[in-house]
C-alpha cells in the first residue's frame, strides 16, 4: 500500500444511501460525458454522479462499484458493450494502474477536442466572457516520451525498494519498470535505480532534452552503478538560451511545447523593440530571456529564492533585464515604473486577488496569460475582463502533457481604449 491520501471533506447531505450499490456490485449505464479530473460520468436520478475509471463519452458499459462515498459512486469496467470509434489499446502496460496518465486508450485527435471542450465549459460559466471563441488545441510533435521531469515514489517490501506511482483511487503501490510519458533519459535511469534504493519515500530525476545534464534527487547510493545523484542543479537549452535550472525550481516539463509558446507570444505582441514587458511569475526567467532580445527592457517578478537566483544566472550576459524578488501580489500593488505589456505565467491555483486588481489599476496596453487550469483561468479571465476595460483577443489551448487531462493555455488581452 502507498501512503494514505486524506479525501477532500464532503459536508453535503447523503447522495447514496438510498441506492442499493455496494462495492463489488455490477451493474450497466451509458457514459454521459467526461469529467474536468478525466474519468467518464453519467447520474442516478439526474444528481447523483457516477465517475468510471478509463471510460469514453457515448460508451454503453458494464461495470463493477469501486468505491462508495456519500456525494458519488467510482466505478471500473468490467465489459465494454459498446465501444466509443475513438477508443483505442494503450500503449503503456501499466495504464489503469498508476493512473498517471488519464488518456491513452483515447485517439490523440479526440484528446485534443476534448481539451478545448474543457476550456469552453469552464469559460461559458461566466457571463462576460461566455462569447470568447476557443481556438483548436496546438497538438504536441511527440505524443508520448516528452517530459523531462518525474516524480516516483519509493516503496519498500521485502527487503526491496521499488520505485513507481499510487494509484490515486485505491491507494496501492504500483512498481513500474517504463513511463510511457518520460522521456527515455528517465527510463534509463529508472532502469538502472530499481531495486537499489533503501530509506526513501520519492525521487525525482530530471534530465536535459538538449544535452547530458541530470539532477537526481535526494542523493543516493549510486556511485558504482556509474549514476551521480544529489546535485543542486542541472542545465537545459531552449532555442538559443541555456537555462541554469535547481532542484527547487519549476521548469516546464515539455520543452518542444515551450518553444511553440513562445512562438504564440511573439507573434500576439508584434514586438518593435521599443516595448517594456513585465514577466510575472517569471521563474528561472525563460520567457524574460527569450523575448528580452525583442524589447526595450524586461522586469521578471519571481518569489521563489532558487528560482530569482536560477533567473539572474541565466540573465547574467542580458543588459535590458531586471528580476525583482518577491510576491507577484505585492509587487505589482506598489508598481511605479511604466511598462507597456505584461505577461502572467501563475502557478495552476491561478492569480491572487490582488495581482488581478493591480493589473485593472495599471492597464498595461497588452496581457498575456498561461495557465494549466481551465477552471481558475476562466475565473481570473472574467475578473479582468470586468466591465470590458480588457478584451479578449485569442484563447488557445497548448498540448504540453499529451495522454493526460491536462493542458496549458494560451490567452491574448489587449485594453479596450
Amino acid at each position: 500500500m502507498g501512503k494514505r491520501k486524506r479525501r477532500k471533506y464532503y459536508d453535503g447531505p447523503d447522495l447514496t444511501s438510498g441506492f442499493d450499490l455496494y462495492p463489488g456490485d455490477i451493474f450497466e449505464l451509458t457514459v454521459e460525458k467526461i469529467t474536468e479530473s478525466g474519468e467518464g460520468i453519467t447520474f442516478l436520478d439526474k444528481n447523483i454522479p457516477v465517475l468510471i475509471l478509463g471510460a469514453i463519452i457515448g460508451e454503453k458499459l458494464r461495470v463493477k462499484v469501486l468505491k462508495k462515498y456519500p456525494e458519488k459512486f467510482i466505478c471500473t469496467i468490467e465489459e465494454i458493450l459498446s465501444a466509443s470509434k475513438y477508443r483505442k489499446l494503450p500503449e503503456c502496460e501499466f495504464f489503469g494502474k498508476c493512473t498517471g496518465c488519464q488518456w491513452q486508450h483515447i485517439d490523440y485527435q479526440f484528446q485534443l477536442k476534448l481539451k478545448k471542450n474543457r476550456l469552453e465549459n469552464e469559460i461559458k460559466n461566466y457571463k462576460n466572457i461566455s462569447h470568447v471563441k476557443i481556438s483548436e488545441t496546438i497538438p504536441s510533435d511527440k505524443e508520448f516520451n516528452y517530459r523531462n521531469h518525474a516524480r516516483f515514489t519509493a516503496f519498500s517490501e521485502n527487503n526491496h525498494t521499488n520505485l513507481g506511482y499510487v494509484n490515486m483511487y485505491s491507494r496501492n503501490f504500483v512498481k513500474i519498470d517504463k513511463c510511457m510519458i518520460m522521456n527515455e533519459k528517465i527510463n534509463n535511469f529508472l532502469l538502472n535505480i530499481q531495486n537499489k534504493l533503501s530509506d526513501r519515500t520519492q525521487v525525482s530525476i530530471r534530465t536535459a532534452i538538449n544535452n547530458d545534464s541530470y539532477i537526481i534527487q535526494p542523493k543516493l547510493n549510486l556511485e558504482s552503478s556509474g549514476i551521480f545523484s544529489g546535485q543542486k542543479y542541472y542545465d537545459e537549452k531552449v532555442r538559443s538560451a541555456n537555462f541554469r535550472v535547481a532542484g527547487a525550481s519549476f521548469f516546464q516539463v515539455n520543452i518542444e511545447q515551450l518553444s511553440k509558446a513562445v512562438d504564440e507570444i511573439k507573434d500576439f505582441l508584434q514586438l518593435s523593440g521599443n516595448e517594456i514587458l513585465v514577466d510575472a511569475y517569471s521563474g528561472v526567467g525563460v520567457f524574460s530571456i527569450l523575448l528580452s532580445s525583442y524589447v526595450k527592457y524586461v522586469y521578471g517578478i519571481e518569489e521563489s529564492y532558487s528560482a530569482i537566483e536560477d533567473a539572474k544566472y541565466n540573465s547574467k550576459d542580458i543588459k535590458n533585464i531586471e528580476f525583482i524578488m518577491g510576491k507577484t501580489e505585492e509587487v505589482l500593488l506598489n508598481w511605479n515604473k511604466d511598462f507597456d505589456y505584461l505577461l502572467l505565467d501563475p502557478p495552476r491555483i491561478g492569480c491572487h486577488e490582488n495581482v488581478l486588481e493591480a493589473v485593472r489599476k495599471l492597464k498595461p496596453r497588452k496581457i498575456i496569460i498561461l495557465s494549466c487550469e481551465p477552471k481558475f483561468f476562466a475565473r481570473d479571465l472574467s475578473k479582468l475582463c470586468k466591465n470590458n476595460l480588457f478584451k479578449v483577443k485569442k484563447v488557445i489551448p497548448l498540448d504540453m502533457f499529451p495522454q493526460t487531462k491536462h493542458t496549458e493555455i494560451i490567452a491574448y488581452l489587449s485594453l479596450n481604449e
